[in-house]
């Protein structure tokens, strides 16, 4: 056999062990493979559509804004509040604590040391922010309550998650009357999801499960102690302690 013939022989093997690499290559990407389980996505609701407004306050001078503004409480049973007189937080009276989605008429914003004795959620570091507030049902009398803190002078305000400077009556206005009666009477009802539930009755809340919509969520409102379970985040029994 001649020279020519045995590179010919040669170079037509090399070539179909390429073509059936190329084929088998060819065969396994474009064949369907087992499919990758796809994980259900959950499904944006209206509720995940509001967006409450942030002021991203920082300061006395940014905490200003809110002089003469009525706001609603966002953080609903988790901030005492005092009667202010003589232009101070009178501690040794307090007046309660602030439920959810009540309104508050700001009338001014101010700093004062918080005594060692006192309790608060908000830290006390070397002085507290108050908001200095009316309610529109007892108009005749000023309230305050802390809103922030300063370390030296450093300052950290939690006014975004306090409150809610639009009314959520109307910013959630598809929930319909009879959930928005329950709300504003802090009594919660079956049928409600569980973003419904926390403005009734607040963000003081247990649960021994993550899975929100379908666990059993213990609510301490204030005096009031309740126990809702949800189901496919609708609450199918409610039970008050």
């Amino acid at each position: 056999m001649k020279t020519w013939q045995k590179v010919g022989i040669l170079t037509l093997i090399v070539l179909i062990a390429v073509g059936i690499r190329v084929y088998f290559l060819y065969r396994e990407r474009h064949e369907p493979g087992p499919q990758p389980q796809r994980v259900a996505e959950r499904q944006l609701t209206r509720d995940d559509l509001v967006i409450p407004r942030k002021l991203y306050i920082d300061s006395i001078a940014s905490a200003k804004v809110l002089d003469g503004k009525t706001v609603w409480i966002q953080s609903g049973y988790s901030l005492d509040y005092y009667p202010y007189a003589h232009r101070r937080v009178q501690f040794d009276h307090p007046a309660g604590v602030l439920p959810s989605v009540q309104a508050l008429q700001i009338q001014d914003i101010l700093t004062q040391k918080t005594p060692a004795k006192v309790a608060t959620r908000v830290p006390k570091g070397d002085k507290q922010v108050f908001a200095v507030f009316k309610m529109p049902s007892d108009p005749g009398k000023e309230y305050a309550t802390a809103i922030g803190y300063f370390q030296g002078t450093d300052s950290t305000f939690f006014c975004d998650q306090i409150f809610y400077y639009d009314d959520p009556h109307q910013m959630y206005n598809f929930w319909g009357p009879n959930i928005w009666s329950a709300i504003d009477q802090h009594h919660p009802i079956a049928g409600m999801n569980e973003l419904q539930t926390a403005m009734a009755l607040g963000v003081i809340q247990h649960s021994d499960s993550s899975q929100i919509g379908n666990r059993t969520v213990d609510y301490d409102a204030g005096s009031q102690k309740w126990s809702v379970t949800f189901r496919d985040d609708k609450a199918t029994t409610v039970q008050k302690q």
